[in-house]
């Protein structure tokens, strides 16, 4: 049986924002038509800004082993309530998903039935497990994700350049992409020794562990690899400017490169600690103000790759405390995130500038993730593409507090905190799956295999 039928507003393209009307039949996008008033029978958001749905490159949903963190049924509805309709699920679980059969688990019976949006996974890399990496179906995977350096959740480091390169091999020779979790573990080694000395327990002892030459050491050691094997590296949620001009030399270079940036790095710095404790303990860690402001610059003048969440719900037990040396590393982050990040642009920038803030949003939570991770059907508000949609309200107001969330952790950072471009409605392929604070339906994601040429 045929369903259509069409909404109008303010859609919002990478380039460009009109007025207009999206005709959907069955879930695909069938027109995009420039229109001044809406069609008899459309649905009318004339007040609003229609995106793309946005997808979360970087979401740790716990299952399986940690679900007293998250789920998949709570992860997927505050992802849809903060506009994103597809996630890529890493593989720091509990075991870590670095077998083939894990994989399998999660694809035909963790998520199936019970995500609320689609998905996709990486596949995690384990120096004893090498021989899984090179028999993996690369239909069933994005990439492979690796951590150079690790932090309390992190079992599978590879720390060394041997491992290393060895791993650069097998993803050069299966075309495989390579996500990197990029901080140097020797030198994180050599400040906990230094710091440990000192007795302190303090929250921003956090980003004196792990300060800058952390991640710049790992980002140049891995470039080096990247231009001796050609293999499409992805970094991790980049945290300095230093890592993006690394990244955007390599590019220059030729080389199949991209930066990635976390929306919390936008929201807070060191100067947080104070107020909000362990609950802002990140990996890489937050930096200071100066920091922060060339970020938003870069990320303004399009030198970032992808604007993520990385979504990492801990319980609140755990982070709730006030020893750094205890307090786990992540903060749950993907239905605030958008309107977070809308908030702090129009700080930064003005409110004038918003709908470039919103073009931006686009092109960095949807267009560019689709293409680099080749999401054929996503992305973009275009003629054969699935309709995920997002509708944002500029005029409304959002209080963050508890009882609005949906992951199962139950505490934000952004607690208390007004932000306005709150998602005031999420479709997934043509169907409404969110609206106004309330989740409808039932889960109906997809797995989303990859096409290989």
């Amino acid at each position: 049986m045929t369903k259509s039928f069409s909404v109008f507003g303010s859609v919002v393209l990478p380039d460009k924002i009109f007025k207009g009307t999206i005709f959907v039949t069955n879930g695909i996008i069938t027109k995009v038509q420039k229109t001044d008033f809406p069609p008899k029978g459309s649905i009318n958001y004339s007040d609003k800004y229609i995106l793309p749905g946005l997808i979360e490159v970087h979401g740790h949903l716990r299952e399986p082993g940690m679900t007293q963190k998250e789920d998949i049924p709570h992860g997927t509805r505050a992802a849809i309530a903060g506009g994103f309709t597809t996630i890529i699920d890493m593989p720091n679980t509990n075991p870590p998903t670095i077998t083939i059969k894990l994989l399998n688990q999660k694809i035909n019976k963790i998520y199936k039935n019970r995500s609320y949006i689609d998905y996709a996974f990486f596949f995690g890399v384990a120096k004893d497990m090498l021989g899984e990496v090179s028999k993996v179906s690369k239909k069933n995977i994005v990439g492979l994700k690796l951590f150079m350096a690790g932090h309390e959740t992190t079992p599978t480091t590879i720390p060394d350049d041997i491992i290393l390169e060895k791993v650069f091999k097998i993803a050069k020779k299966r075309d495989l992409l390579l996500a990197l979790h990029a901080e140097d573990q020797d030198l994180v080694d050599y400040y906990n020794k230094r710091f440990k000395k000192t007795g302190r327990t303090d929250p921003a002892l956090w980003s004196e562990l792990r300060p800058k030459p952390v991640v710049i050491k790992a980002v140049k050691r891995a470039l080096k690899l990247t231009k001796k094997y050609k293999v499409r590296t992805y970094f991790l949620h980049l945290s300095t400017p230093e890592e993006f001009a690394l990244v955007q030399k390599a590019k220059q270079q030729g080389l199949p490169v991209y930066g990635e940036l976390v929306t919390y790095q936008l929201s807070f710095s060191i100067n947080d600690y104070k107020k909000y404790g362990n609950k802002i303990k990140v990996a890489p860690a937050l930096r200071d103000k100066r920091n922060q402001k060339i970020l938003w610059q870069l990320l303004k003048k399009g030198i970032v790759d992808v604007v993520c969440s990385e979504h990492t719900p801990h319980e609140w037990k755990t982070k709730n405390q006030p020893n750094v040396w205890i307090a786990q590393s992540g903060t749950p982050n993907i239905q605030e995130s958008l309107a977070a990040t809308l908030t702090n642009w129009v700080k930064q920038f003005g409110i004038k500038s918003l709908e470039q803030g919103l073009m931006t949003i686009v092109r960095t939570g949807s267009y560019n993730p689709a293409k680099i991770f080749h999401f054929k059907s996503k992305g973009e508000i275009a003629i054969g593409k699935d309709a995920d949609l997002v509708v944002v309200d500029p005029k409304t107001s959002w209080k963050v507090k508890k009882d609005d969330l949906f992951t199962k952790c139950g505490w934000s950072s952004y607690e208390g905190l007004t932000l306005k471009y709150r998602p005031a409605a999420t479709y997934l392929r043509g169907k409404l799956v969110y609206s106004n604070g309330k989740i409808i339906g039932e889960p109906k994601g997809n797995f989303i295999k990859q096409s290989i040429a």
